[in-house]
Order: C-alpha cells, then structure tokens, then sequence
C-alpha cells in the first residue's frame, strides 16, 4: 500500500490514523506473505508434480506406440508369409483337383485289397500275371495317394486361413490400441500445455506478489519511521509543555514551519526556534 491509497500522504495522518495505517498494512503484508508461502510450498508443488506424472504418462503411451508400430510390422511380415503360402496351396490345390482320378478312392481301396488277395492267394500264373497284379496295386496305390495329398493341402489351406485370421485380428486389435493411444498422447499433451501455462501464469502471480510484498515492507518502514519521530516529537512537547497542547500539535506546528522553509516561504522567530532548537 501507498501513502496516496487513502488520498493523504504519511506528513497528513495524525497518531491514530498511522496506527491503522500501520494495522491494515501489516495485515496485508501477512495475507502477501501466506500467499507466496501457499504458492512456494504447495501450488508450484502441485504444478510440478502434475507435470511430471503427465510427462511420465507421455513417455509411458510413446513407448507403448513404439511398440505397437514393431508389432503391426512384424505382424504384417507373418501376414504376408502366410498370404503366400495360402496362395501357393490355392495354386497347387487347383491342380492336383484337377488330376484327380475319376475313380472314387473306396473303389480304389477296394482294387488294391482284392490284387493284394490274388497276391497273397497265389492267384497267378507265372510272372506276367503277378506283374499286372502289381502293377494294378501300384496304380490304384497311386490315385489314393493323390486323394491324400488334395486331403493335406485342404488341411493347410484351412490352418493358414485360420492364421491369417487370426494374425489380421491382431493387427485390427493393434490398430485400435494405437488410436486409442494417439488420443491419450493428444490429450497429455494438451494437459501438458495446460500445466505449463498455469506454471507462468502462479510465476507471474508470484512475482506480483513479491513485488506487492516489498511494496509493504517498505510502507511498513514508512509508517514506523513517521511513528517513531512522532513518538519522539510528542516527548518533547511533554518535556516542554506539558500536557496543554493538543495530541500532535507540535509536531504538525513543526511540520508546517518544515514545509514553508522548504518552499522559501518567510518563517516566524517562534517557528525558526522550533526548527532550529537544539533539543530538536
């Protein structure tokens, strides 16, 4: 606070009026200096650890991104892979369907068990017919084996098509963690920026409230200095003369004699004794 708050300056205020003078701005040196232990110990504080648990946050969700992005690429390789060998069994498929025998595979089974009988019975004569009867073996042996290999490569198929399902729901259940995190990092940022503004703006709070601190101090000095030369101004007029005079008459008489000196005004013999006194 200044002098000038209450429109009057300090020479003005009587005793009384310095002393309410002196009241009020101590309180509000005490409220400036709670404020500033308020902002020092606890609202920097809280700002500070905000900051860092968001910070900790961001660093968390960046890390966690960076992981993601590793996986969908390594998934996206599998992915491929897996896309080619699907096409490959597809191809492959195509055609051994296409060179299937006409035969059904249980009427194969069932030619193979009756030469195998003609064998195991002796049923032949000579060597040619033994070799026919192996031969038919051989050839029906055959066509099953290729109903067997379409039978493993369907397997295959539908094993890599499961993979691939199964691999592209990673990558979609990535995908959406990765949105989700995009907007948790957005919005640490943005609390970020909040945080970061309200640390200037408490900076600012702090360095008005510094300012208004040693604005009171000073004020404070003011007043105590006016006090005590009052305090020492009223001695002497009891030293002097007595109680008669009214509070603070001598001291605004000398103030007033003080204030004419000053602006080269002519002064009285009394007033140039009293500013000139030797027990002034």
């Amino acid at each position: 606070m200044s002098a000038a708050d209450d429109g009057k300056p300090l020479e003005s205020l009587g005793w009384d009026d310095l002393v309410a003078l002196k009241r009020r701005v101590a309180g509000e040196l005490k409220e400036t200096t709670d404020r500033l232990i308020d902002i020092d110990r606890n609202r920097f504080h809280a700002i500070i650890k905000s900051i860092k648990e968001q910070k900790s946050a961001l660093d968390s969700f960046n890390d966690r991104a960076k992981q993601i992005r590793a996986e969908v690429d390594r998934r996206n390789a599998e992915l491929l892979q897996v896309s080619e060998k699907i096409s490959q069994s597809k191809n492959f498929l195509s055609m051994m369907e296409a060179r299937l025998p006409p035969e059904k595979e249980e009427d194969l089974q069932a030619v193979i068990a009756a030469n195998q009988a003609m064998l195991d019975n002796k049923e032949f004569k000579g060597e040619r017919e033994k070799g026919e009867i192996l031969s038919r073996i051989k050839e029906a042996t055959m066509k099953i084996e290729a109903f067997k290999a379409v039978r493993v490569i369907k397997e295959q198929y539908v094993q890599l098509a499961a993979e691939s399902a199964s691999i592209g729901s990673a990558v979609r259940q990535l995908d959406q963690e990765r949105d989700s995190l995009r907007a948790k990092i957005v919005e640490a940022n943005g609390n970020l920026d909040r945080l970061y503004d309200s640390k200037r703006k408490l900076a600012a709070e702090r360095d008005a409230g510094i300012a208004t601190y040693e604005a009171a101090v000073k004020q404070l000095d003011l007043i105590n200095a006016r006090l005590d030369e009052m305090s020492t101004m009223r001695k002497k007029q009891r030293e002097e003369y007595g109680y008669n005079l009214p509070s603070d008459a001598l001291f605004k008489v000398k103030e007033t004699a003080r204030k004419k000196l000053e602006s080269g005004s002519k002064l009285s013999l009394d007033e140039l004794k009293l500013l000139y006194s030797e027990k002034d």
